[in-house]
């Protein structure tokens, strides 16, 4: 199948499990909503919903996906097992493939160059079974409902669970770009892509701002959904979706884009004026929505609907909302601008990395002074004094130490959240080690470079992609990423750290390839994110305070023997006293005993 033979509609918001062993189809028949093929002895059992690409056969193989090819052909994956180097070469797109042959001896799964799309495994005895939702898999065959103490410790991190773990100690994501080969009773996992910076593109600044924005344009242009209507963008007003938008309506001036964005009330978070002022400026048709705390708590119970782990980003509300104002229009697919900030140096992270790094550099003995200055002021109720000493004290370590750092909540408080027989099972450097491990991996490219491949490894495969793909999935909308397309993501690989970070200043050559597409306020703008105003929230109102603290530190809560309500409560009140920000963790606290008391503990 070719993209100019591709289904109106990409098959990427069904879900599928196929099983092999003797229980297999009678617990597959089990699902509810689940439709089971029929399937000869010996033969792997397939139980489809949705939108999926349904079996074929192709060279004595089977194969199945969810996939919303732009470029490349599925049955690639049918004649050629071992065609990981196809996959990496020639599919853009999304996808997750599993291929097996007729005698039920071997079984092929691929997830694309991100992994935007999910595929979960699991083993117990004689069955082995891979689906696309983890909640699919909790009551296979011998499988028990055991939470994977390290996977909480890397939500506790993160916010979301970083494959290949999984909130459940049997089952198993595979990671982005990797092949999972089963033979027999022998299992693999090879990784067939990993972005590579080879630095190698010279020329001009002139010469490479044009052919950066050649590069840019062609991948927008590819990812554009056929047809004038049904589809649509996300538009938060920042520089990433914005140009999607101006680019798709500069392509076909006489044809309508349409954009949606989500707003609120509180000063500081609402981007609304900036995604007006992006829309209006190449023509889009905006439409707009708001969330406000009593639809975030609504939304609350969605999150556990749409997510098939906890997740902990709280911009998942926003984007919730985002997918179902896109949804009500009669979208059907919506494209995103997720993966620009890691390729084109946009993450305000990579400028303060800078600033860190010089001081890393600076002597021991003035390293020390300043941290002993600043560690007298902190630890009060002073923003200012706290942050000044968060600065020296993670400057002082090396990458990724310091880069982990920004999401090192469970680290940095493990003596006190944490109990003691958490403790006992979960060392306090385990996701430290995690991010080490992939910050070591591809080959050695510039320090930015390489904390760039590590977001996207991260940030963007473990949480981003998470986020966007379970709203628009919850919502039946397909979802397309042209600032992840494979062949852009390589090419800005080729371009030197100096024009993604130029001092302080990022998106150095992004910004000046956009001139004249993008308005000079959007370029300008600070960074701002798609956040949502939990902090606020839990200052201001005494009902929401109350409502986190009953769930926190009840007693089914303490029962579970891994977090210490006295820190808890603690935590919420360092909070209200505007010492430092701690409603991201306090929010993470509270989905994550949410999301295990509706599928963990459900029998």
């Amino acid at each position: 199948m070719t993209a100019s033979q591709q289904p109106c509609s990409p098959s990427v918001t069904g879900d599928f499990v196929l099983a092999l062993g003797p229980q297999a189809r009678a617990w597959l028949c089990g699902i509810p909503d689940m439709q089971v093929l029929d399937s000869e002895p010996g033969m792997a059992t397939l139980a489809l919903r949705g939108a999926v690409l349904p079996q074929r056969l192709i060279n004595g193989h089977h194969w199945l996906a969810l996939a919303d090819l732009i470029e490349g052909d599925l049955g690639d994956g049918a004649k050629h097992a071992d065609a990981a180097h196809i996959v990496q070469r020639e599919w853009r797109g999304r996808f997750a493939q599993v291929v097996w042959d007729c005698h039920g001896t071997t079984m092929t799964a691929f997830t694309d160059h991100t992994g935007s799309l999910p595929l979960y495994w699991y083993r117990d005895g004689t069955h082995f079974a891979i689906a696309s939702d983890l909640r699919l898999l909790l009551n296979a065959p011998g499988c028990r409902r055991e939470p994977d103490l390290e996977a909480i410790y890397h939500y506790l991190n993160f916010a979301a669970i970083p494959a290949p773990l999984t909130i459940c100690r049997q089952i198993r994501r595979i990671e982005p770009g990797t092949r999972l080969r089963l033979r027999g009773t022998e299992l693999e996992c090879e990784r067939y892509y990993l972005p590579e910076y080879p630095e190698d593109l010279r020329g001009t600044r002139a010469e490479l701002c044009s052919q950066l924005r050649d590069q840019i344009v062609s991948s927008v242009h590819l990812f554009r959904p056929s047809g004038d209507d049904g589809w649509g963008c996300f538009l938060s007003g920042g520089t990433d979706s914005s140009s999607i938008v101006s680019i798709l309506k500069r392509q076909h001036p006489d044809q309508p884009v349409r954009s949606c964005s989500i707003g609120f009330a509180e000063a500081g978070y609402d981007e609304m004026a900036f995604a007006r002022l992006a829309a209006e400026a190449c023509g889009a048709q905006p439409y707009f929505d708001a969330v406000d705390r009593e639809r975030a708590l609504q939304l609350l119970d969605t999150v556990l609907d749409a997510y098939d782990q906890p997740f902990g980003n709280a911009s998942a509300i926003p984007t919730l909302a985002c997918a179902q104002l896109g949804k009500s229009l009669g979208m059907s697919c919506m494209l995103a601008g997720d993966g620009g900030d890691e390729i084109f140096g946009g993450n305000q992270r990579y400028a303060k990395d800078k600033v860190m790094s010089a001081f890393y550099h600076l002597p021991g003995p003035l390293k020390s002074l300043a941290r002993s200055a600043t560690g007298l002021a902190a630890g009060g109720h002073n923003h200012l004094f706290n942050r000044i000493h968060s600065f020296t004290k993670r400057a002082s370590l090396p990458n990724p130490d310091r880069f982990y750092s920004d999401d090192a909540f469970a680290s940095d408080f493990y003596d006190t959240l944490l109990t003691d027989a958490f403790r006992a099972q979960v060392k306090r450097d385990a996701s430290l080690a995690f991010m080490r491990l992939r910050f070591e991996q591809g080959e050695p490219a510039a320090e930015l470079h390489r904390i760039m491949r590590l977001d996207l490894a991260m940030a963007i495969a473990q949480n981003d992609l998470v986020k966007v793909n379970g709203a628009c999935k919850h919502h039946q909308v397909s979802v397309r990423f042209p600032y992840l397309d494979r062949a852009l993501v390589d090419y800005t690989g080729r371009l030197r750290p100096e024009h993604k970070v130029r001092g302080l200043n990022k998106r150095d050559l992004f910004k000046q390839a956009m001139s004249g597409i993008l308005p000079a306020a959007i370029l300008n703008k600070p960074k701002q994110g798609f956040g949502l105003p939990v902090a606020v929230w839990l200052k201001d109102d005494p009902a929401m305070q109350a409502q986190v603290r009953s769930i926190l530190m009840d007693e089914r809560t303490r029962a579970r023997g891994w977090i210490q309500p006295e820190f808890v409560a603690e935590l919420i009140d360092r909070h209200m006293a505007g010492g430092w920000d701690y409603s991201a963790q306090i929010w993470q606290l509270l989905v994550l005993e949410l999301w295990l008391r509706r599928y963990m503990n459900a029998h």
